[in-house]
Parts: structure tokens; sequence; C-alpha cells
């Protein structure tokens, strides 16, 4: 399942009018229950759970996006939908700028790794500025739906790796916090076999205690440094480097991410979650 299977026109509304979060939220929860999928749940019950999901945290993301979302029982798929707003609206976000957009996700509550996958992959997508600033200029429902189905649609099959059967192990090497959020999304929005995190030290740090190396280096060594390994499929390598790519800017000018890609002969077992 993706991001496009779940996006429902009829579950997007533009330049809705609302002073504070709490009347936000209402109205994202009459918008989702226009959906059959929650036609035998109240829009209370979604208003509630959407509330008490954000006082739980607030899902605003920064740059004037929030996501908010919650999981429901008795849920056969998703309500994915996106609604903005023609003031910005307090959110408390964690750069403290009001927002005017919202996408919101209500998932089924029996399945967490759907309903990350959904959750980072639009939190992903919202990213680009230039994504941002179109869907602020949407001016109707259809509008914004055609809009993001485009931009889920635009990824290029053909690529420079040969698309042959079998597994791959990627490498993402990151030494920008930043970068690595945006990075870590991408698979947790996508279907590698298996990814994990390793915190790592760049050799200079080590070499730079050592009396011999004195004064090589200076006290200004990069201290974040981390390593994504996964395992993804041939059929989804190149969409998972352009999704790299498209959060991180072109790799071949970027000097905080280096990303390796191996082949995989043998793989046993899995990593589900």
């Amino acid at each position: 399942m993706t991001l496009i299977d779940v996006l429902n026109k009829n579950n997007i509304a533009v330049n809705l009018v609302v002073k504070n979060k709490k009347q936000l939220i209402a109205r994202i929860a009459e918008l989702a229950c226009l959906s059959p999928v929650l036609k035998n749940i109240g829009c209370e019950v979604v208003e509630k759970a959407l509330m008490a999901r954000e006082e739980l945290a607030s899902t605003g993301l920064g740059s004037g996006v929030a996501v908010p979302h919650c999981r429901l029982p008795g849920l056969s798929t998703f309500v994915v939908g996106v609604a903005t707003t023609r003031n910005g609206i307090d959110f408390n976000a964690i750069d403290n700028v009001k927002v005017n957009i919202f996408p919101f996700v209500i998932g089924p509550d029996e399945n967490p790794k759907e309903h990350l996958k959904v959750l980072s992959g639009m939190a992903r997508l919202l990213r680009n500025p230039e994504t941002r600033s179109g869907i602020r200029g949407a001016k109707t429902a259809d509008e914004l739906y055609n809009l993001i189905k485009n931009l889920l649609e635009d990824v290029p099959s053909d690529g420079p790796l040969s698309q042959t059967p079998g597994m791959r192990m990627l490498h993402v090497f990151i030494r920008s916090e930043e970068l690595f959020n945006d990075v870590l999304q991408v698979f947790a929005s996508g279907e590698p076999a298996g990814a994990m995190v390793l915190e790592a030290h760049e050799s200079t740090e080590y070499m730079s205690s050592m009396p011999i190396f004195a004064g090589f280096w200076n006290s200004d060594l990069t201290t974040f440094n981390r390593i994504i390994i996964a395992v993804v499929k041939d059929s989804l390598l190149n969409q998972t480097l352009r999704s790299i790519e498209y959060v991180c800017g072109d790799l071949q000018r970027q000097t905080d991410v280096m990303v390796t890609v191996t082949d995989l002969h043998h793989a046993l077992g899995s990593l589900d979650y």
C-alpha cells in the first residue's frame, strides 16, 4: 500500500476559516467522516482521538505544516486527506511557526507499521518548499488533489542502475542531524526489507586525541554521525535513491550525506515490527 492508494479527493478541503486548533481538529474530523470507512464511527469519536494525540505531543512538523493523526479500532483501511486554512493556526509546532497545511491520517489500530509508512510518506512529501508553496496556492480541492497525485506519481522507473532480480544493501552515511531526520522518513515510508541506524564516530575524532596527531584537527570536529543500513529490493532501489535525493538535494554536491549500494547475494529472515 502506498500513500496515493489511500488519498481521497473527498477528504480534501482548501482555505478553511478556523480560529484555533480545537476548531481545526473538529473540521478535520468532519472532513474525514465523509469517507465511508468511518460510516460506523461518529465525528465526535474521531475528533476526540485526534485531540488525544495532540495532547500527547504536537504534530506540527514546522514550516507551516502539521499532520494530525490517530489510530482507531475497527477500521478496514486508512482515511487520508489534506486541509488548508486561510490563516495560520497556532499549533505548537516545533519551530513556533503558525500552520496552514494539515494533511491528516486516520488508520486501523492494529496496523501501526502501515500507519507509520503513510504518515512518514506524507511528512516527507511536504519537506519540499515548492510542494508547500503549490499546496498553499491551490484554489480548489480538485486542484490540490491533482497536485499531490502528480507529485506522488512522478517517480521515474528507469535509472542508472540495472534492474536485476535480487536485493541491494544501502549504507547512508550522514553528518547532519536535520538531514538524518528527513532521510530516516524515506525508509519509514518505504518498503525496505530491513533498516537500522548505527551511531558512529569519524576516525579523526579518535586520531585527534593521539599525541602524534596533535594540532592536525581543531576542537570543532563533527560530532553527529549516523549510518542507516537498509536492505532494498531491486525494484525499489531507484525510487529509494531518488527519495533520498529529494530530501537531501543533489547528492553529487552534498558533503554531509553519502550513499553506497552493494549487491546482496543472500538474505534470510526478516525484521518486521
